[in-house]
């Protein structure tokens, strides 16, 4: 699982982990490892109303069983959807069936006796009960699609699980991811050329295979249909409902759509499916939005209560040990030309004259300025320094590293030579990078060791006193609060914690008073750190304030301990999780992640071929043509964020 559904993205469904959809490398709220790793995802946020949305009709569900193996004889070829000009539906099948008189007379060719007048029999009886279900029902309700999240047969596109999926609601997520693709190649992320056919062109999946842009669409927008609905799913099954904020989101922004829709002259569910998709309504939207709510509220819980085993954490560390494996060095980087034969050779020989004099860091800081004189050089003509001296010192600033032993972007030799037993501390190296162009001097500072940086993990609620009369503010901004303030910060904070061992006093309870209490937003769903429920996890030591973290960091401190610890903020309610190595918090989030996925992954999809063939598919549009932005009065959907994105066949 991608770390999280995460808060921003359930706010607007965009990888992302997920699982895609990356930018900004925030650390998201419990596990930002948890990750179908789709780089990109949905559009914006908004819309759904009532928990209590039916999925199946029971009637409906009923009458399906009877015929979903049936094939039936179209009479009729319903009117094609509006098609866009970035989307295209596919052409409507003609289902036909044989009629019972011939299918009778081949059965007869082929068998003969007893046995085959009953089957001649059942077909017949079969074939006349079709005909009678079809007369009451009407066929139209069997194959064609529909808005309304009825699930007849002909609007099944897929199941998740026991969970079934419109073709509405699939075209909505297969656009909106299909449009945030776009947007990021836009913005130099990706090589998407929206002119040329998406079949011929190809990417590299979140798994590093090779797969054309079409098949990458239809991938992630299965996968995010499968962590959604899985998680919804299992959310309904523990219980898990709309908290009044979220009912209260949904129905405004149904009631956006509708306004929207009707300053556009259209009906609110022809407003969609012209910016959503092809049969996707109203009843869409809101159903979507009802399980991404769903599902991102199960995921917190999840995850807070099923922390992994110390066996599990152990199991994970001995096979993955490389990943937490690092050593401290220093490196000076040399480019050169690739394109003159010559320049390679000459920036070897630059390396090895200049590591000759280098022994400590600081020695390897005085070679900046002549080691690195063409990079300085290009960094001050392009305007990034004001000077070759400021340049060469912030160059000098950035050579010491801890570089992790399964970093795949260093170059394999000269990793070997640094994790090797026999080079010593102090030792150096020129090492070429010839696929970057890149001459490496290296100082190897220290010996191999585990990332064992002490770290913690808690939760708190800050209760700032509030502003009277009496408040002063400083030049730097700080506040100084009366007595009075302050007193009553503290009640206010004891009578939460008081409430707090009134319940369960569980750490997922501490969490949703966090979100309810607390004045650091920016640690709960308010905030744009992706954060739940005043969460700070792997904190190492020396960014929190001191009374703050010498609490955190007791050695008697147990899981679940909580106390009320005062600073310059205000008054802390804290709640203890772990105090803990760096790599054992690592350790612990990839096996959340890993659990997660196959949480997600035992949901089995199961893709309906007839129906799929009613779905959208992105096609080239004309170069002068956008194919990107909805039109500037399109209501924005804002979805909940989900974490992450799903991973690539």
């Amino acid at each position: 699982m991608s770390d999280k559904l995460n808060d921003n993205e359930l706010d607007e469904i965009k990888a992302s982990d997920d699982k895609g959809f990356t930018p900004g490398e925030v650390k998201l709220e419990e596990n930002d490892n948890w990750e179908f790793e789709a780089t990109a995802h949905t559009l914006e946020n908004t819309v759904v109303e009532n928990d209590e949305f039916e999925i199946v009709l029971p009637a409906e569900e009923e009458a399906e069983e009877e015929i979903s193996n049936i094939e039936v004889k179209q009479e009729e070829k319903p009117a094609p959807a509006k098609k866009s000009s970035a989307y295209e539906t596919r052409e409507r099948p003609t289902a036909v069936r044989k009629d019972a008189e011939e299918e009778t007379k081949t059965t007869k060719s082929v068998t003969k006796g007893k046995s085959n007048q009953a089957k001649i029999i059942c077909g017949v009886l079969v074939g006349l009960i079709v005909a009678v279900v079809l007369v009451f029902f009407g066929w139209r309700y069997y194959t064609v699609p529909n808005s309304q999240e009825k699930m007849n047969y002909g609007n099944v596109a897929m199941t998740v699980g026991d969970e079934k999926v419109s073709i509405g609601m699939y075209n909505y997520y297969y656009n909106t991811i299909y449009q945030n693709y776009v947007q990021y190649a836009q913005q130099g992320y990706y090589q998407l050329d929206t002119t040329k056919d998406f079949t011929k062109q190809k990417t590299t999946n979140s798994k590093g295979k090779e797969v054309t842009w079409d098949k990458l669409f239809k991938d992630d927008t299965v996968d995010r249909l499968q962590y959604i609905l899985a998680l919804y799913h299992e959310g309904v099954e523990h219980g898990v409902t709309l908290t009044d904020e979220q009912k209260k989101s949904i129905k405004e922004n149904l009631q956006n759509l509708k306004d929207t829709a009707g300053d556009s002259d259209m009906s609110v569910d022809e407003y969609i499916a012209e910016n959503y998709g092809d049969y996707c309504g109203l009843a869409t939207i809101e159903k979507m939005l009802n399980q991404a709510f769903i599902a991102n509220n199960y995921y917190r819980q999840y995850i807070i209560e099923n922390t992994p085993s110390e066996k599990e954490v152990n199991a994970y560390f001995e096979k993955h040990k490389d990943e937490f494996t690092q050593i401290k060095m220093a490196y000076i980087p040399i480019p050169y030309n690739a394109d003159d034969g010559a320049a390679k050779a000459a920036a070897e020989k630059n390396a090895r004259k200049y590591a000759k004099d280098i022994k400590t860091l600081d020695d390897m800081k005085l070679a900046v300025p002549k080691a690195c004189k063409e990079l300085i050089d290009q960094y001050v003509a392009a305007g990034y320094f004001e000077d070759k001296d400021s340049c060469a010192e912030a160059i000098a600033g950035q050579l010491e590293i801890d570089l992790v032993k399964s970093d795949t972007s260093f170059p394999e030799e000269g990793k070997e030579w640094l994790f090797a037993d026999s080079t010593k501390k102090g030792s150096t190296n020129v090492v070429t990078d010839a696929s970057n162009a890149v001459v490496y001097i290296l100082l190897k500072l220290d010996d191999a060791k585990l990332s064992d940086e002490e770290t913690y993990t808690v939760r708190h609620i800050l209760i700032t006193p509030e502003e009277d009369d009496d408040t002063k503010t400083g030049d730097d901004g700080s506040k100084t609060y009366s007595k009075k303030a302050w007193k009553d910060a503290e009640n206010k904070a004891k009578k939460i914690l008081k409430e707090f061992e009134k319940g369960d006093k569980k750490e997922y309870s501490f969490a949703l008073l966090a979100e309810k209490y607390t004045d650091d937003t920016e640690s709960t769903s308010q905030g744009q750190s992706g954060m739940f429920g005043g969460l700070y996890e792997g904190v190492k030591l020396g960014q929190m304030v001191p009374t703050f973290e010498k609490w955190s960091i007791d050695k008697s401190r147990k899981y679940g301990d909580t106390a009320i610890v005062k600073s310059d903020y205000g008054y802390h309610i804290m709640y203890f999780i772990a105090d803990e190595p760096y790599y054992m918090h690592e350790c612990k989030d990839a096996v959340v992640s890993e659990n997660g996925d196959k949480l997600i992954a035992s949901y089995e999809v199961k893709k309906h071929s007839g129906p799929m063939k009613n779905t959208t598919v992105a096609k080239p549009e004309k170069a002068e043509e956008s194919t990107t932005q909805t039109p500037a009065d399109t209501a924005t959907v804002t979805e909940p964020a989900s974490a992450a994105e799903g991973d690539d066949d």
